[in-house]
């Protein structure tokens, strides 16, 4: 999925919100697709904070995390839903 969204916004939000592994995955796709010193140094402080926590996250932040993302999904799978019927609609 980072594949599909991946972008410096992301990592940036990542990173401000805590999840500094996903920070870190993300800037390291994007340094595969763009070279820059922004990228860069994000890959430098994610990997400097996921070191510090010794890859450790607590069952809350995970929890939390997935949460996260089951949300967005099930908003993303409306709205689908709701573009099928308005194609069904015009068809």
């Amino acid at each position: 999925m980072i594949q599909d969204i991946g972008t410096f916004e992301l990592a940036r939000l990542y990173e401000r919100q805590g999840y500094y592994r996903e920070a870190l995955d993300m800037y390291l796709h994007l340094d595969s697709r763009e070279t820059g010193g922004e990228v860069q140094a994000g890959i430098r402080r994610m990997a400097e904070k996921v070191e510090e926590r010794g890859f450790q996250t607590n069952g809350e932040e995970k929890i939390s995390f997935l949460f996260e993302k089951w949300l967005m999904l099930m908003v993303l799978r409306h709205r689908l839903n709701n573009f099928i019927k308005i194609k069904k609609r015009l068809s």
